[in-house]
């Protein structure tokens, strides 16, 4: 298999792509999704977790980097680890482990969450996150000190 051949597999997608994310290079990560990537980031419940103001689904690349801005903008987020990927034909799977805060309160949630990657072309074209979302809830209900 050619270095470009084996670049464009959905396991070095994977990996450039968390890779990327885990070190900050949003631009890097930018560059693996589809024009047209659809970002679902779960699945807005008002009266429950509409607080998670970076959720929802969004369509297309800038729109899916955007919400990165939303979510840095509230939340910092002080630790991200790899925890464990699965690769199987187009999909790949990343389990995260998170401690970050909320930024207005300083309150901290630690969260694993999954990332469901869909590759063709050498490209992400769908991105689904899933998790608990109920310590992001309950951080950033939190009043300030």
């Amino acid at each position: 298999m050619s270095q470009q051949t084996e670049d464009r597999t959905t396991g070095a997608v994977a990996r450039a792509w968390f890779d990327a994310l885990l070190r900050g290079d949003i631009e890097a990560a930018g560059a693996l999704l589809a024009p047209d990537v659809r970002f679902i980031n779960h699945t807005p419940v008002p009266g429950f977790n509409t607080d998670m103001t970076w959720i929802g689904t969004h369509t297309g690349r800038q729109a899916a980097l955007d919400s990165f801005g939303v979510f840095t903008g509230v939340c910092d987020v002080q630790h991200e680890e790899l925890v464990g990927l699965v690769v199987d034909g187009e999909e790949a799977m990343g389990i995260i482990h998170e401690i970050s805060a909320v930024r207005s309160n300083g309150a901290r949630f630690e969260i694993e969450f999954v990332q469901r990657l869909t590759v063709r072309d050498g490209r992400i074209v769908q991105w689904r996150s899933y998790s608990d979302s109920a310590a992001i809830v309950r951080a950033l209900r939190q009043e300030a000190p």
